[in-house]
């Protein structure tokens, strides 16, 4: 089976749109449709259902997917093992956007032998979208929690290595009178009731609803004063940072926007992530595998 006509397939089944899929490869719909029957008759099954104008994978489609995005997983990696090191290869990479912009620049940043033979797609997303997306063969890696990979059912396809992780912290700006009334940098809970506390409707990781706020403060033991409740990360940072709020989030947001921290010292609760990058490894020993040994050497 024409390894071409797979990836096509997989593009295909990833839309589930005939038009979307032929502008995503730049391909007439007709030799996406072929490529379609094609497959299907040397398979003798029927891997969509056609619904009116639209297209739909039944589950014996969804079951060749799998076999689908493993061979042509394979096949890279094969291509890529008797290349040698001078190939460009495109890498995708998905995750949610506050992972990516943390973590990217220090994946990517050395050796350069391997940064300079990678172009880099970036797709950001919910970590559960991420993580799906690297099981159907849509990305290369993802970023995403430990817990998202808990929730998620075994897969065995699919690796993951440790990237570090994060406590929460109470931040506040510079200028914010919390900070100037922080005695030695600590706050009582009563003290810090008195405040207006910003918070994400949902976790800016996996987009679902954790808690009160969704950023891991226990508000069942300790009560906040939330004034503002954000479903944009950044707009939360941005009333953070005009000293409008208080805000609980990973330390390495306190230290890439320079916003200062503030303990609390009768809160005796510690929210804290742990990072991972997931692929899919495979036989050969392509660019893939070499990149995850380079991001191992460097974190």
């Amino acid at each position: 089976m024409d390894i071409e006509d797979l990836r096509k397939f997989i593009v295909v089944a990833q839309h589930e749109n005939l038009n979307k899929a032929s502008m995503h490869l730049s391909v007439t719909t007709g030799a996406l449709s072929k490529v379609v029957k094609r497959i299907e008759q040397k398979l003798e099954s029927q891997l969509f259902d056609r619904v009116g104008k639209h297209i739909r994978l039944n589950q014996r489609g969804n079951k060749f997917l799998l076999y689908a995005t493993h061979l042509v997983h394979e096949a890279d990696q094969a291509l890529s093992e008797f290349r040698g090191n001078t190939a460009l290869y495109n890498i995708t990479v998905s995750g949610p956007s506050l992972l990516l912009q943390y973590y990217l620049p220090t994946l990517l940043a050395k050796p350069s032998s391997v940064r300079d033979r990678f172009h880099v797609n970036i797709n950001a997303c919910w970590e559960g979208k991420a993580l799906e997306s690297v099981s159907r063969g849509g990305s290369d890696v993802a970023i995403a929690t430990s817990f998202a990979m808990e929730e998620r059912e075994q897969d065995p396809s699919l690796h993951r290595v440790s990237l570090g992780s994060s406590t929460y912290v109470v931040v506040a700006a510079k200028n914010h009178p919390a900070v100037a009334e922080a005695k030695n940098g600590t706050l009582t809970s009563q003290s810090l009731y008195a405040y207006a506390f910003a918070c994400p409707d949902v976790s800016p990781f996996c987009g679902i609803k954790r808690g009160i706020g969704s950023d891991g403060w226990r508000d069942d033991k300790v009560p906040r004063s939330i004034h503002y409740r954000c479903n944009d990360f950044g707009t939360l940072l941005s009333i953070v940072r005009q000293g409008l709020a208080l805000a609980y989030v990973p330390n390495f947001i306190a230290k890439s926007h320079d916003l200062t921290c503030v303990s609390v010292s009768d809160y005796d609760f510690c929210h804290e992530e742990h990072f991972e990058l997931i692929y899919k490894p495979s036989m050969a020993s392509g660019w893939l595998n070499r990149f995850v040994d380079s991001v191992t050497s460097v974190i």
